[in-house]
């Protein structure tokens, strides 16, 4: 590959990532904190590649002397590696992966992103009084394994999340935990009692009003509680797709 097309290649590549950095798309893939470093990233791509341009150019790198040396050097090496580049700028531009959803939390089985407590457990402070309060799904799970004072007990609280019929054919409502970015995604969710979400797709985002079911976070249910809800709407997708 000439080195000019190699200096194209990176100004796509680092164009690709200043873009989902900047349209926010970046969300689906890494945490929220990674953004200034993806647009640093991207930056520094397209100025080097920039840079080697300008200096190919002024040195008259595509007269026909510098161009047989380079054909000759391709044809000793044939490294067709450099246009892997194009991979990601085409997934970014034409493709737009999605974030992960219920097929990740789906495969997951019941696999528990939160463990065990231990025997002491831990007491959490009381949920404000009066309004229905939103908690996110992983205060709402840790609270339902950890909480030994029961503050979930016989109070509604809302929850955001996307339905996700599992294998066994229940239903959850579902997010996932990111600690740096999508590829060590854990799912962690609430087991729908009844049929109240059969009529949502997968993948649907919902909040949902209802209950804890007290003491269901049991490691026979592989510490996913269960959840009796009151009311659903569905919502659009948050920006930010993941918690962490």
């Amino acid at each position: 590959m000439r080195r000019e097309t190699q200096n194209v290649l990176l100004v796509l590549l680092g164009g690709a990532i200043l873009k989902i950095a900047i349209n926010g798309q970046y969300l689906r893939y890494v945490k929220p904190s990674l953004q200034p470093w993806l647009i640093l990233g991207g930056l520094v791509t397209v100025a080097l590649a920039t840079i080697g341009i300008v200096r190919d150019i002024r040195a008259g790198s595509g007269s026909q002397d510098a161009g047989a040396v380079d054909a000759a050097h391709d044809h000793d090496h044939g490294s067709r590696s450099p246009w892997l580049l194009l991979l990601p700028v085409l997934a970014i531009f034409l493709v737009a992966p999605p974030a992960l959803g219920a097929d990740k939390v789906a495969r997951s089985g019941d696999r528990p992103a939160i463990s065990q407590p231990g025997s002491s457990g831990i007491r959490y402070q009381e949920l404000p009084a009066g309004e229905v309060p939103l908690l996110t799904m992983s205060e709402t799970v840790t609270r339902a394994i950890w909480d030994e004072s029961g503050t979930l007990n016989g109070r509604q609280i809302r929850l955001v999340g996307f339905v996700v019929r599992m294998p066994d054919g229940s239903m959850s409502l579902a997010r996932l935990v990111i600690g740096c970015c999508a590829a060590d995604a854990q799912p962690v969710r609430v087991r729908i009692d009844g049929d109240s979400l059969r009529g949502y797709p997968d993948d649907t985002w919902l909040e949902v009003r209802g209950e804890v079911v007290p003491g269901s976070a049991t490691e026979a249910e592989a510490f996913v509680p269960r959840f009796t809800v009151a009311s659903a709407h569905e919502v659009p997708a948050p920006e930010d797709p993941y918690e962490s």
